[in-house]
């Protein structure tokens, strides 16, 4: 959500090279051959320098790499990995993007799409997409007690060309599917009802290996990778240490209604009609909504805790429960926030639990990575959820291109880690202040925050300098990032270095001196 007062700046240093220890550690579990004495024979060639063994080729290697998970995350990453050469395959547990159980009602949901994700759509190829959805420039902020304006923000034209690309809104099922049908472009092969049921390292086999509860089918690879969301399977692997969440005995519960019907209520086709981002602050409370393709749309998220539904009953935590709409109480809240959410029968209950972010992402083997919620959970319905798994995406992808030998692999998961967790960790607390902030209880830091808005709706349409630079300074480190840059930023200062040694241009020249004539020269000097 947008934020009215200065991030709090952490200090995100550089990526730090790989940590020796951990790499040999994790190389010895995987159990290599020993190094020759005298160095790898190539082409005829040895070459050795000390105990440190030379690899000749350049050649980029392409390796089997198992995905699980068919959400955004884990479909940006396989077209970013197919991208690179690999072969991909991705196991999903639903039963397809339009096939669903008779007893599963799906609901229809918006989804935002900040700079920083759109920059990486864009570098993917859908140019499509992203003309044909909504740009958002604004937000207004209003009381969820009574409805009304307590303030605005308006992302500015320099920031958002500072930013490099727009913030749209759009369907979640639109996106879904074009980078479902980017991926099977790039060759992807995608398995829906794919549940997995384990996921351990095969010693034999050396390799990565999945269990699916449909049959006990096993299937291996040269990396496995988890993007099965905050209730991970791959996770409980990787990361079994991990806690299994606090309740925080709240959900979020959305839907999307036609736009028509919102035009038939005079307090509610304002909203409809205007491409911006209302949001509705109360007390442990909060309500946001914005319209998808094409205005035709409005999707709506309401936060809401348990203690304020007419009745409560025990949900499993997950994107596909339904409840009726009639299950919030909104007795002393907007009239309209429940007139519109009542458009719809049914609503999306997610339940919000807090998770602590995986302290490991790659497991001992070094062919076993958490991406996405599977490595650091965000509050369900921010802004920024989807927007990091694809920049996960993104910096795997760039650096899973580099790879020319097995003997990287490790390496290069590890360095997936080193680039993203500072990042992650950053938008983290920037989402949890966000929604700190819409969710005050009344008291002095809820008038405090009023005052600050309410200055908003007085200040000059003319912007100076100063003013868009406090702007940027507020939401440049979030929307002004590029996760490709990111990762290939790491393989000049990092990878390269590491390459160079060993990976010469080319084979080392077999030279031979011999002395063939002795001259003996005089010089004089008048």
């Amino acid at each position: 959500m947008p934020s009215f007062s200065s991030s709090k700046r952490l200090d995100v240093s550089p990526a730090r090279p790989l940590s020796t220890k951990r790499s040999l550690t994790r190389a010895a579990l995987r159990n290599p051959s020993p190094p020759s004495s005298s160095g790898p024979e190539i082409n005829g060639l040895t070459n050795s320098i000390g105990d440190l063994k030379v690899a000749n080729s350049t050649h980029k290697l392409a390796i089997d790499i198992i995905i699980v998970g068919g959400g955004i995350g884990g479909l940006a990453s396989a077209f970013a990995l197919a991208r690179g050469g690999h072969r991909v395959q991705v196991l999903e547990t639903k039963h397809g993007l339009h096939q669903v159980p008779s007893n599963l009602i799906l609901v229809k949901c918006g989804i935002r799409i900040p700079p920083n994700m759109t920059k990486i759509l864009l570098d993917f190829g859908l140019q499509d997409i992203v003309k044909g959805s909504l740009r958002c420039r604004k937000s207004k902020f209003h009381s969820l007690e009574t409805g009304e304006l307590a303030g605005a923000l308006e992302w500015q034209e320099d920031i958002i060309r500072e930013a490099g690309a727009e913030f749209l809104i759009m369907h979640h099922n639109d996106l879904q599917e074009a980078l479902y049908k980017l991926a099977i472009a790039a060759g992807v092969v995608v398995h829906f009802k794919s549940t997995v049921q384990e996921v351990f390292f095969d010693q034999e086999k050396q390799r990565p290996t999945v269990i699916l509860e449909e049959g006990g089918t096993r299937m291996s690879a040269d990396v496995v990778v988890g993007a099965d969301g905050s209730c991970s399977k791959v996770r409980e692997y990787v990361a079994p240490e991990a806690d299994g969440g606090v309740e925080t005995n709240h959900s979020f519960y959305t839907v999307t209604v036609p736009v028509s019907e919102m035009q038939k209520d005079p307090d509610l086709s304002d909203f409809a009609s205007l491409p911006e981002w209302p949001i509705w602050m109360g007390n442990s409370r909060s309500a946001f909504g914005y319209p998808i393709r094409g205005g035709k749309e409005y999707s709506l998220h309401v936060y809401w805790p348990d203690e304020g539904l007419r009745h409560c009953e025990q949900v499993e935590e997950g994107w596909n429960i339904t409840v009726p709409t009639n299950i919030i109480n909104f007795d002393g809240h907007d009239s309209k926030i429940q007139r519109l959410f009542n458009l719809a029968d049914t609503a999306l209950r997610t339940k919000v639990v807090q998770r602590k972010s995986a302290e490991d992402w790659l497991d001992d083997s070094g062919t076993v990575l958490l991406i996405g919620e599977a490595a650091h959970p965000l509050m369900p319905c921010t802004m920024q959820n989807s927007s990091l798994a694809t920049e996960d995406a993104a910096v795997l992808g760039s650096l899973m291109s580099h790879l020319s030998s097995r003997d990287q692999i490790p390496q290069l998961l590890e360095a997936f880690q080193e680039i993203r967790q500072a990042r992650c960790l950053q938008v983290q607390e920037s989402e949890s202040r966000n929604a700190m902030l819409v969710t005050l209880p009344p008291g002095e830091d809820r008038e405090m925050r009023d005052a600050g808005m309410a200055r908003s709706l007085q200040v000059d349409t003319t912007w100076d300098d100063s003013m868009l630079r406090e702007q940027w300074e507020e939401i440049g480190e979030v929307f002004g990032y590029n996760a490709t840059e990111a990762a290939e930023d790491w393989w000049i200062k990092w990878g390269v270095l590491g390459n160079a040694v060993e990976q010469p241009i080319r084979p080392p020249l077999e030279l031979v001196f011999q002395v063939t004539e002795v001259a003996i020269t005089e010089s004089y000097s008048p």
